[in-house]
């Protein structure tokens, strides 16, 4: 049986390089990992594509072609340099991509120059303002103490509301890069399992008191060295 996804995948990299404007493409992504030639599961195909013209930063085009699903972000070289030097998460993470088509090594010194980037890490907040978004934090979750001022539905909404935000408290108290939403729980399943563990508890009852054991752990164990009460 013939692989589709990896002839229709060959067949739009052949389409690309023939344009003489790309001068790199990287494949990222979960499909970077997969070998594409094998018969394997896949969601989409994102592909980062560098062109040495083009009137904006960056253009982004999904389409499904013979059922596969093309995920392009077209950057400019000019973009590059600016998503580098404005240390944009999402840009930077091209270091981990796989370098499948390049010229003049343009893609393979994006890649580095991201690397570079990346770790030197994101901007951080001084000590104080770490405490202030913890104490604007803490004082909003106390407010569900009171479970009876709220409507069953609109109660657990806000428990898992909270819960991300606690989250994202942790990666920004530790001076981390942020990850995008949709990879949130994964990502802190690899940077941190044990409190992924106490996040997977906030469930059924006593859903309070299981968001404060998150935020206890979170303050507790972070290393940002400050001096919260």
């Amino acid at each position: 049986m013939e692989n589709n996804i990896y002839k229709t995948y060959l067949k739009e990299i052949e389409k690309l390089k023939n344009d003489k404007n790309i001068k790199s493409i990287i494949l990222v992504g979960s499909s970077k990992n997969k070998d594409l030639e094998k018969y394997c599961k896949i969601n989409d195909i994102d592909l980062f594509v560098i062109v040495e013209n083009q009137e904006k930063d960056q253009v982004r085009v999904i389409k499904t072609i013979n059922n596969v699903e093309f995920d392009f972000n077209f950057i400019s070289i000019e973009g590059s340099n600016n998503f580098i030097e404005g240390r944009v998460y999402f840009f930077l993470k091209i270091k981990d991509g796989k370098l499948i088509y390049d010229i003049d090594n343009i893609g393979a010194n994006v890649m580095k120059l991201c690397e570079m980037k990346y770790e030197e890490g994101p901007d951080k907040l001084s000590v104080s303002q770490k405490n202030l978004e913890i104490t604007q934090l803490t004082s909003d979750i106390s407010r569900l103490n009171e479970k009876d001022n709220y409507d069953d539905f609109e109660y657990d909404f806000l428990i898992y509301m909270y819960l991300s935000k606690v989250i994202k408290l942790y990666y920004l108290i530790n001076d981390e890069w942020l990850p995008k939403d949709k990879v949130l729980l994964k990502s802190l399943k690899n940077d941190n399992y044990h409190l992924y563990e106490l996040c997977a508890k906030v469930k059924g009852d006593n859903m309070y008191e299981k968001l404060m054991d998150v935020v206890k752990y979170t303050i507790e164990k972070s290393k940002w060295g400050g001096n919260y009460e």
